[in-house]
């Protein structure tokens, strides 16, 4: 089946636009309220713990303004979109193009004057990630994925690109990222004492930087006990074509922006079952 980022010119023509994009929308706004925002910025969403900045809104509007059309991809699903219409994404037709969008991912790393949060757009078909994008604007870094074509880095300043290879190299300790949020108790406390018992685990708070981690060979997996379309998309993109893997915690498939429950990426299929064991032992 062909798709539309088969073709070499038409994938260089989306790196182009999407890294001129990503960096101006942090130049403009995102990096313009980084340490500056003030209580009447921020507000609430799902819960007392999940933020929204004046930074994240003002930063999607200017996305989705300056990304609809582009290849005449004109439906997108936008994270504070979706929480103003409570699980829109969960309408869309599962066939066809369309963009997801992250603006700031790492929000509560943001509000908070930290360093561990980025911008994040992908292409989706199908339901299934065909193109992901994470820039991190600390760094004045890219890193992007096209699925069957590899995962990689681009220095903006410098342009200077490297592929991003997960190496089978063994670690002392098993080493990972990510939070049992979303998963039902006392399941949950199972999982967190069982992670927290047998592994090494960072809480890094940020899906494509963790993403970023596991494919640069800085830890040995990424669990999440909830998925969301903007957060897992590029996630799921960019970890497969780096060489791990990506599945659903509880039956082991395929992610997609439907897919619910808890999920687990690991350098490659035998760290994924040695985790899953234990997390759920």
């Amino acid at each position: 089946m062909s798709l539309i980022i088969d073709k070499e010119d038409t994938r260089k023509k989306i790196i182009d636009y999407i890294s001129e994009l990503l960096v101006e929308v942090n130049k403009s706004i995102i990096l313009k309220y980084y340490k500056n925002l003030s209580s009447k910025h921020i507000d609430t969403k799902s819960s007392d713990d999940d933020f929204v900045s004046i930074a994240d809104k003002e930063s999607e509007i200017y996305i989705v303004k300056n990304l609809l059309g582009f290849l005449n991809i004109n439906q997108y699903i936008g994270e504070e979109t979706s929480y103003s219409n409570k699980d829109d994404h969960k309408t869309f037709k599962t066939n066809g193009l369309y963009w997801v969008i992250d603006p700031i991912d790492g929000t509560k790393n943001y509000i908070n004057g930290k360093n561990e949060f980025c911008s994040m757009i992908s292409l989706v078909f199908n339901s299934i990630p065909i193109a992901s994008f994470v820039y991190c604007p600390l760094k004045d870094l890219l890193v992007y994925a096209f699925k069957g074509f590899g995962t990689y880095s681009l220095k903006i300043k410098t342009k200077k690109v490297d592929q991003l290879r997960i190496q089978q190299n063994s670690f002392p300790n098993i080493v990972g990222s990510g939070g049992t949020k979303g998963i039902q108790e006392p399941l949950r406390q199972k999982v967190l004492q069982n992670l927290r018992k047998y592994t090494n685990r960072l809480f890094i708070g940020s899906a494509g930087i963790e993403a970023i981690m596991l494919a640069s060979n800085e830890t040995q997996f990424v669990f999440h006990g909830r998925v969301t379309p903007w957060d897992h998309s590029p996630l799921d993109l960019i970890i497969k074509e780096s060489g791990g893997c990506v599945y659903m915690l509880n039956d082991k498939t395929e992610f997609n922006i439907f897919s619910e429950g808890p999920i687990l990426a690991a350098s490659n299929d035998q760290i994924w079952v040695n985790i899953r064991s234990l997390a759920l032992k």
